[in-house]
């Protein structure tokens, strides 16, 4: 099952998070490949957690209610990822981030890009929005051609 709820934090939670991670004094780094190291794209990164290093990132707060709000009781990673602007749609793999628990693809800002399952689901990608899934449904990003320069997109993998 997939999950797309609108509006998911309080307005003015969102508003709050959107503006750091849209702001210029967040930080982002770059990634050689999207899904893979060698799959020929780029993007930006901000790694907030994962277990093998712990605490990747001294704003790793302002997620408490979220994964308050899809019940986690165990976090794997949260993620961001920054995309630019393409003249064309050019998609990633379908991939699975992990096996066997769920993954949360939460929208940052709106824009043209979306995000593609396997079986042809497709969400926009839409301010506040959240779309809660088993992580074992593949999944691939498409970046956009409209909407502003950058689409950020925070992935959340947990049980």
């Amino acid at each position: 099952m997939i999950q797309i709820i609108d509006n998911f934090l309080l307005e003015e939670e969102f508003k709050s998070i959107q503006s750091l991670m849209m702001g210029y004094e967040f930080q982002w780094f770059y990634s050689e490949g999207r899904v893979r190291k060698d799959d020929g794209l780029f993007d930006m990164v901000h790694m907030f957690y994962q277990p093998e290093v712990g605490l990747n990132s001294t704003h790793l707060s302002i997620w408490k209610t979220f994964m308050d709000k899809v019940e986690a009781k165990r976090c794997m990673r949260i993620k961001a990822n920054l995309t630019f602007k393409t003249s064309e749609p050019d998609p990633t793999l379908y991939h699975r981030d992990y096996p066997d628990i769920k993954t949360a693809i939460f929208y940052i800002n709106t824009n043209n890009g979306y995000t593609e399952f396997e079986n042809g689901v497709i969400v926009n990608s839409v301010s506040n929005r959240v779309c809660i899934f088993d992580s074992n449904f593949k999944h691939r990003g498409i970046p956009h051609t409209e909407g502003g320069n950058q689409r950020i997109v925070v992935n959340f993998n947990y049980d």
